[in-house]
């Protein structure tokens, strides 16, 4: 392949596509960039696309557009056409099912999820392929806004093993931090980890750390405050590249708990890069994570909804060393064999060719 074009008001750094452009890096695929800043609204975003384009090279196979650009796929799909490349959109999530079931910002009969479903639909409809983080959300795309016969693949998000490498765990003596990081997406359930918090309050060792802001931030930090949970640290966000400290300090880290159908069809970055680091890394029980890892041998899942046995899973790992480190182990290698940039950028690349072929 001569190249990639990475394309639309791209949010650079942003861990899904960084992955994918940080692959083809390291396999010597060129990448171009006809990008602006996705703060611009559509007029000017579109006009200074157009004007990157026209002193563009146009030595590339694929037009790339990534995650959250629905409203750039239009213009990606004119000009693709134009250069007789496939339009390839990554969208990562449906706008529909985001503000309608996950946010609950958009009443499923208004204007605005009718505004996002038409989204989903028309920007699904114009690529060439449709790239789906799990087979799960590939079904949701398939069956309820890509058209028939469109092609769409799964390309799971996977982690940059540059950054969260494997380290040594934290001596088995002293505290215990279970830590959870996130934006506080509903998805990702938060509350639900207060609960199993207030259940091992009195656990000489076990610490939480929670690290982010959100949507459900201050409903979190109002249960911490009410129930009075000493054993519960809340800190704001923090730079991408203070991360693996975090992670490397921790005995036990979480990953998404939260009620929405969307829950169910996510694998987060925080799995992927947690267990690249070597650390035992409990969930909640989904399809997608079912179809992605070995449930309770690479990863320990928890029924949705169940802050009991939540409770019960960190206990469990935090008082059996040898248990933690033989699932800590058989993640990272897992991850590392299948998730890092080079894998993913090689699937990525051959469903670009299939793309092309059709």
């Amino acid at each position: 392949m001569r190249g990639v074009c990475v394309f639309g008001g791209h949010h650079a750094g942003y861990p899904r596509s960084g992955v994918i452009l940080s692959g083809l890096a390291r396999l010597g695929v060129p990448v171009v960039s006809c990008v602006t800043s996705p703060r611009a609204k559509v007029i000017r975003r579109y006009t200074n696309l157009v004007h990157r384009w026209r002193r563009m090279a146009h030595d590339f196979d694929a037009l790339f557009v990534p995650e959250f650009r629905h409203k750039d796929v239009p213009l990606a799909h004119v000009l693709a056409r134009a250069a007789d490349v496939p339009c390839v959109f990554d969208p990562l999530v449906s706008r529909f099912d985001t503000r309608v079931y996950d946010r609950g910002d958009a009443d499923a009969r208004g204007p605005q999820a009718w505004h996002n479903k038409n989204l989903d639909r028309l920007s699904f409809g114009l690529a060439d392929l449709v790239l789906a983080d799990t087979a799960a959300h590939a079904s949701l795309f398939a069956e309820k806004l890509a058209p028939p016969g469109a092609l769409i693949r799964v390309l799971e998000v996977g982690y940059d093993d540059a950054v969260f490498r494997p380290q040594p765990a934290p001596p088995d003596h002293g505290p215990a931090t279970v830590l959870f990081y996130g934006s506080y997406l509903p998805l990702h359930g938060v509350p639900l980890v207060v609960e199993a918090a207030e259940r091992l309050r009195d656990h000489p060792r076990v610490r939480f750390e929670l690290i982010g802001g959100g949507q459900t931030y201050h409903q979190v930090e109002r249960m911490v405050r009410d129930r009075r949970l000493a054993n519960v640290s809340m800190t704001p966000r923090v730079p991408l590249s203070e991360l693996p400290t975090r992670i490397a300090a921790s005995t036990v880290c979480l990953g998404i708990f939260g009620s929405t159908p969307k829950a169910a069809r996510v694998v987060p970055n925080k799995v992927y890069q947690c267990m690249g680091m070597e650390r035992a890394v409990i969930t909640m029980a989904s399809p997608a994570v079912s179809e992605t890892f070995c449930e309770n041998e690479e990863i320990v899942t928890t029924p949705p909804g169940d802050g009991e046995a939540l409770a019960f899973a960190i206990r469990a790992l935090v008082e059996n060393p040898a248990y933690r480190a033989r699932v800590a182990r058989a993640g990272a290698e897992r991850v590392a064999r299948e998730f890092t940039p080079v894998p993913i950028a090689r699937r990525f690349l051959a469903y670009c060719e299939e793309a092309r072929a059709r």
